[in-house]
């Protein structure tokens, strides 16, 4: 089982998420094919090049630029676990967007034939829903940050002595004896280099 899952490199709640996503796909298809095959082949070629070659480039480069841009503004600050919380609506607002288009941007639509009813609400419904996404995802992502613990910035390093200066007064000096040298005690006394001169001569 191990080797199993490590082959398939997911949990197996992922497996069993994505065998139910096949299934309700292949159910969807065997109620709409027999009856609107072109629509379904429509919306499969529009799905693969609107989506696949012309969204998701541009999506991508711009997530990928809003995270470089707060990179380069402060390279410390933590991007990932934030723009999670904007990821996840703004995807589903644009799934939204891109099902109920035809409504929302009140193209022609056999919508009002077939129901009486106006398009006009979808709109306003759509920004409604939009932002209520954010705004919940915002509400989690401020109960996460405050249920997390305050750390401590790090204490800052005293910068590096230049070549040449003395010792910096301000710091502890080491414990044991210590005896400074003096210039005085290094040069020899004037008798006592006589005496040894005289002393040398017999």
């Amino acid at each position: 089982m191990r080797r199993q899952l490590r082959w398939y490199g997911a949990s197996p709640l992922h497996l069993l998420a994505l065998l139910a996503c096949f299934g309700l796909a292949g159910y969807a298809a065997a109620r709409l094919i027999p009856s609107r095959p072109v629509a379904v082949l429509a919306w499969f070629l529009g799905a693969v090049i609107g989506h696949d070659l012309l969204l998701m480039p541009l999506y991508s480069l711009a997530d990928r630029s809003v995270m470089a841009a707060i990179r380069h503004g402060d390279p410390q600050l933590p991007v990932t676990p934030w723009i999670n919380y904007v990821r996840v609506p703004a995807a589903l607002s644009g799934l939204l967007l891109l099902v109920w288009f035809p409504l929302i941007l009140r193209l022609h639509s056999p919508y009002h034939a077939s129901t009486t009813l106006s398009a006009d609400p979808y709109a306003w419904h759509w920004l409604a829903v939009t932002g209520a996404l954010f705004l919940l995802s915002a509400v989690a992502f401020a109960l996460r940050l405050r249920s997390q613990p305050r750390t401590a910035p790090p204490p800052e390093r005293p910068a590096p002595a230049p070549a040449g200066a003395g010792p910096d007064p301000a710091l502890p000096r080491p414990a044991g004896p210590h005896r400074e040298v003096r210039p005085a005690d290094t040069a020899p006394d004037a008798g006592q280099a006589n005496r040894t001169r005289d002393g040398s001569e017999y």
